[in-house]
């Protein structure tokens, strides 16, 4: 599985941006930038429900090649809703209690 980064041009941005990676991954460096169009927000989003989980793979040191599932609310957090951009059809995580550290999403 290879590394990848958000935004391509070089900036302080750019290196925060590494370095926040760097730290989710537990210390894996990112092998590759990968491009991609910023999402649109735009005046109003559209509640599609409340979000109960989120889901993904990824590669973290010492754990390798894994799936990642966090479920919201498990310690009494408020669960986030997901909304889409009418115009866009990008979406979003809205609200919530959660918070990203470095172990991984927590509420």
């Amino acid at each position: 599985m290879r590394s990848r980064l958000n935004p391509a041009r070089r900036s302080g941005a750019t290196a925060q941006a590494s370095a926040l990676w760097e730290d989710l991954h537990w210390g894996l460096r990112p092998r590759q930038r990968l491009s991609v169009r910023r999402p649109n927000i735009g005046r109003a989003l559209t509640a599609l429900g409340r979000l109960e989980a989120v889901e993904y793979s990824t590669n973290k040191k010492g754990d390798g090649p894994s799936v990642y599932r966090h479920e919201f609310g498990e310690d009494g957090g408020r669960k986030p809703h997901l909304a889409v951009d009418p115009a866009s059809r990008d979406l979003h995580i809205v609200g919530g209690s959660y918070r990203v550290e470095r172990r991984g999403i927590v509420d």
